[in-house]
């Protein structure tokens, strides 16, 4: 209690989107916390408070069926992708997929096929149409197709263009949109669904007035409703949270209600905010994507002369917690409830802090291109391991997913060779901001020999 009435008092420019505020007011989650009885409703065979707020769940997101999720979009991401393959067949996914996809791929046996991306100047990542054209083209077996809208910097993605050609390739269209859940109710064209996807997740804690882990799981009409809660039951708990899903249908119905003027109200003030942090020398990251690339318009990516690292920084010393940093900048959520004051206490910290060059601004080197694949994920995951020294690991067999945290893209994979290129990169990361490598800084190899 004591560290989290701490954490409540600094200003939050992360998710859960809700940021401290209940979307109806304060409740007592001790008092209405309950299980599966004879007066509630069960999650896996809902008949009737779960199943009504289901349906208009659905309703708002133009969705045929809607599942809610308590173990957040990783439960939905791990339930669609057993949904759409078997054990032995492929599912393409961008290489800056969310590492659930990738466990899921181990455990379950699916064979992932990757889609390079693309960086802008300062080193974030992007997909393209033609990237993922060619990535079809080359695996026509594949079972489906996974798309990111948006990322974590809010660069969306082609969904359309990739959903009219994994349909005429006989391809489900999945769609990671965690940080989407918005596109219901506003900017909806921008929404995976509008454009032709087939299983959709939606984390509503990282942007909507939902509590953590609360996440919802969209299908269209082509797919099996019946046969998805059947795979959601299989990865996620026997005991979801009533009170995670009330947050949920609290958050859809305050969005219902206030969604579509409250997202002009916040985009509105993030286009005011962005002039007068410009003028101060803090400029707006999504500017750098290429033409064509489109935004989430609701997400605010700030660069920095200085460098993000150290913006990020001199945030915290002022009580103000962004999302995330990167080398050029940093990222925020804001909060549909009230992201305009939120802003205006952002801008005022901006003004006690100079924007100015130093050692740790711009960009760090971008990752080499995919390494080869030596062995199947589900094989390397589970193989006996050891640590090896990052510059005597060339040619060894990576056991697991290492890469920069952000942007978040694997440079490794399990079962990938570890090229010369890989350890020179590496070597050039700060350590600090890498995922997957031991406490040591070793990376965890396939043992040879066994």
């Amino acid at each position: 209690m004591d560290m989290l009435e701490k954490t409540s008092r600094r200003l939050s420019l992360h998710m859960p989107g809700g940021q401290g505020k209940g979307p109806f007011g304060s409740i007592d989650p001790y008092l209405l916390d309950t299980t599966e009885t004879a007066y509630s409703d069960d999650l896996y065979a809902p008949q009737s408070g779960i199943a009504e707020a289901q349906r208009l769940a659905a309703r708002s997101a133009g969705a045929a069926h809607t599942l809610m999720l308590t173990g957040g979009s990783t439960a939905g991401m791990h339930a669609m992708l057993l949904y759409a393959a078997k054990r032995g067949q492929k599912v393409i996914l961008p290489r800056n997929v969310h590492i659930s996809a990738v466990h899921l791929c181990a455990t379950a046996g699916l064979e992932p096929v990757f889609v390079p991306v693309s960086y802008t100047a300062s080193g974030r990542p992007y997909t393209t149409f033609r990237h993922y054209e060619r990535v079809m083209a080359e695996n026509p077996d594949a079972k489906a197709v996974l798309v990111l809208n948006p990322d974590y910097y809010g660069t969306l993605a082609p969904v359309a263009a990739v959903a009219q050609l994994a349909h005429a390739r006989g391809m489900l269209v999945l769609c990671d949109e965690a940080h989407g859940a918005v596109f219901n109710w506003y900017h909806t064209e921008k929404g995976a669904l509008s454009q032709g996807a087939d299983l959709v997740i939606q984390s509503a804690h990282k942007t909507l007035p939902a509590l953590t882990a609360g996440a919802w799981l969209h299908a269209s009409g082509r797919v099996d409703a019946q046969l998805l809660r059947k795979r959601l039951r299989m990865v996620q708990t026997s005991s979801p949270s009533f009170i995670t899903m009330l947050s949920l249908d609290d958050a859809r119905a305050w969005m219902d209600e206030n969604g579509a003027a409250a997202g002009q109200v916040l985009e509105e003030a993030l286009t005011a905010f962005r002039l007068e942090a410009a003028q101060l020398g803090y400029t707006d990251g999504q500017q750098l994507l290429p033409p064509g690339v489109e935004t989430d318009p609701l997400r605010l990516v700030l660069d920095a002369p200085q460098g993000g690292f150290r913006l990020m920084a001199q945030l915290e010393a002022l009580g103000i917690d962004p999302e995330l940093c990167d080398a050029a900048g940093v990222g925020c959520i804001l909060s549909l409830m009230d992201g305009a004051d939120r802003l205006s206490r952002l801008l005022e910290a901006l003004r006690q802090i100079p924007a100015v060059c130093g050692s740790e601004g711009g960009s760090l080197p971008l990752p080499p291109p995919i390494p080869p694949r030596r062995m199947p994920v589900s094989e390397a995951a589970f193989a006996e391991t050891e640590a090896v020294p990052v510059r005597q690991a060339a040619g060894r067999i990576s056991a697991g997913q290492v890469g920069l945290y952000p942007p978040g893209v694997a440079a490794l994979v399990a079962g990938e060779e570890i090229t010369p290129q890989i350890i020179e990169w590496l070597t050039a990361m700060p350590t600090q901001h890498l995922f997957g490598l031991e406490e040591n800084g070793w990376l965890t190899c396939v043992k040879e020999g066994v």
